[in-house]
């Protein structure tokens, strides 16, 4: 399968709007709080400010949304990937942005620390609602532009991943989306249902204005993971976009992740009261942070899935009103006797052996065929 180029133009052009709503509110939260409290809010050094509105996954979304639409501009094969993985999280963080924020208040509070009746808060809200509707025109177009190849024009193959690399990719994507589902079916049953809004909908435990509940974000990601990993092994043209992006996506959040608790020593420390979510998630951080790599590295490259495909050449057309023939020396036709000299005629034809011989004085047959008959 392969992406037409109206709809890989056009989802460039959402995914090209989609990052601008990012950068514009990491923006607001550098002039707001500084370089430096950025940095100590996405290292888990302080709790973040109040009405702070983005986090380190926010970062990795800007980058895939911005090599999404680079990649379709360009006509990149890889592009497909890359725009499916920047609408599907874009659109689930505005959808998270449109529950949290717009059921934000002093008495029922979705935040840890927000105010509301602020240009931030209500810029966040607005804009989100103004986002949404074009993350599902946008994933609508991606789904309608999805064509088989070749198509009837000249064009170049897919790009799959190599034998051994999609092997390994999916190998690793497989064991994120069996994490995945592990941590999942881990915090159902240890929280039980009573804090299913705590889990999903982020319900009182949401730090940023955009943040995700770690459960939406699991969602979200299986989503994604378990498409990728089934593409890799089957070795699709899909692939590649979609394991590059969910490997830059994740790979900030990793890092950063790693270097503030290492920074706070708390890098190789289980938690007492639940060791067995702190096994979980350094595990997640592991294959989160060593797995993006690996898949970055292993699908920078593909392999075509066929030879490039051109439309047969069509049989020659003779113009009317007939046949015109090539230049060159050209060979007589049949019905034409042979070039040379004629041999010539010698005197009256004998006649048959037997008959009996010509009177005398008898006038001789006509010669040739040709003029007045010779009396």
């Amino acid at each position: 399968m392969a992406l037409a180029k109206g709809a890989r133009i056009t989802g460039g052009i959402f995914c090209l709007l989609f990052f601008l709503f990012i950068a514009t509110w990491m923006v607001v939260d550098v002039s707001e709080f500084g370089l430096d409290g950025v940095w100590e809010s996405w290292t888990f050094q302080s709790s973040g400010g109040v009405n702070q509105v983005t986090n380190p996954f926010h970062f990795g979304l800007a980058l895939v949304q911005l090599a999404a639409a680079f990649t379709a501009f360009a006509g990149q094969r890889v592009a497909g990937g890359l725009l499916a993985v920047a609408t599907t999280l874009t659109f689930g963080t505005v959808l998270q942005a449109l529950v949290s924020v717009g059921d934000h208040t002093s008495d029922d509070r979705w935040f840890r620390h927000a105010e509301t009746a602020t240009d931030t808060f209500d810029g966040v809200f607005l804009s989100s609602l103004g986002l949404f509707p074009l993350t599902l025109v946008a994933g609508i177009v991606l789904l309608a532009g999805m064509r088989s190849w070749p198509r009837q024009k000249p064009s170049d193959p897919p790009m799959r991943p190599a034998r051994t690399a999609g092997v390994a990719a999916g190998l690793v994507l497989g064991a994120m989306v069996l994490l995945n589902l592990v941590w999942q079916v881990y915090m159902l049953v240890q929280g039980g249902s009573e804090n299913f809004d705590l889990f999903y909908l982020g319900k009182g435990a949401l730090g940023e204005l955009l943040g995700l509940s770690s459960g939406w974000y699991a969602l979200l990601f299986l989503a994604l993971t378990a498409p990728a990993a089934l593409n890799s092994l089957l070795r699709g043209a899909a692939a590649r976009g979609l394991a590059i992006g969910l490997a830059v996506v994740s790979l900030p959040g990793a890092l950063l992740s790693v270097i503030g608790m290492a920074g706070n020593g708390t890098l190789f420390e289980l938690s007492g009261a639940v060791p067995g979510m702190s096994i979980i998630n350094h595990l997640q951080l592991a294959l989160d942070l060593f797995g993006s790599v690996a898949l970055l590295f292993l699908m920078g490259r593909g392999e075509p899935v066929a030879p490039a495909w051109y439309p047969p050449s069509q049989a020659p057309q003779f113009a009317a009103p007939g046949f015109v023939p090539p230049p060159g020396p050209q060979a007589p036709p049949a019905w034409q006797p042979p070039a040379g000299p004629v041999p010539p005629v010698s005197g009256p034809p004998m006649p048959p052996a037997g008959a009996p011989p010509m009177p005398p004085g008898t006038p001789q047959p006509p010669q040739g065929g040709f003029g007045p008959p010779q009396y």
